[in-house]
């Protein structure tokens, strides 16, 4: 009987562990956020919330609350480049390099000049 209640114990603790191996978030969305102002640079990032209206609001709070351009995402990355003449570009993506390419690519689009402002992931 006491081999059962130990290995029954086990169990339960690695259960109750387990959304911890698994990021902050545990198995559910992790919510990113990038913000910017493409007229001032500001910018501000956020990553590993369990709401997209926390990550929001803490990208705002990182930038100020200065920043008018916001993109939320979950379980990826999200980037935003902009252009010399205030043209700006968003990308999301399974890496940071993804995000950023792609953010490039409509920034570029639009202006010229471009370069990446901010990045954020949130496995």
């Amino acid at each position: 009987m006491k081999k059962f209640i130990l290995c029954a114990a086990i169990a339960l603790t690695s259960l109750v562990s387990a959304p911890a191996d698994a990021g902050q978030c545990g198995y559910q969305y992790c919510w990113g956020a990038v913000a910017f102002n493409a007229n001032t640079g500001a910018y501000g990032y956020a990553y590993s919330y369990f709401s997209e209206g926390e990550a929001a609001s803490a990208a705002q709070q990182g930038c100020g609350y200065n920043c008018p351009e916001v993109k939320t995402f979950y379980n990826q990355c999200g980037a935003a480049a902009i252009g010399s003449n205030g043209g700006f570009g968003w990308g999301l993506g399974p890496s940071r390099g993804a995000a950023e390419s792609l953010a490039m690519s409509y920034c570029t689009n639009y202006d010229y000049g471009c370069r990446v402002l901010v990045y954020s992931c949130s496995p």
